[in-house]
């Protein structure tokens, strides 16, 4: 399951090269005191930005979910063809 988890970011941006849109930016804010910090991504694509949902231990977990949201949401929005 963590494995199927970290290919978002990967589809996401083979997404973005299927479809000739520039390649997603992300950025990220991180919360808590040094020895706890928590991150939260944001995935900005096609001029829509994509935030992960709540804050995780590592950066790239932050970053797999918010490519996670954004996948889902650009399929919902018929902007995705068939599968990825």
């Amino acid at each position: 399951m963590i494995g199927i988890q970290y290919q978002y970011k990967m589809q996401l941006q083979s997404f973005a090269q299927a479809k000739n849109l520039d390649l997603p930016l992300y950025s990220s804010k991180r919360e808590g005191k040094p020895h706890a910090l928590q991150f939260q991504a944001t995935i900005t694509i096609d001029g829509h930005s994509f935030e992960s949902p709540g804050y995780f231990r590592t950066l790239k977990e932050a970053e797999h979910a918010a490519a996670k949201v954004a996948l889902m949401s650009l399929s919902l929005d018929g902007f995705q063809e068939a599968s990825l």
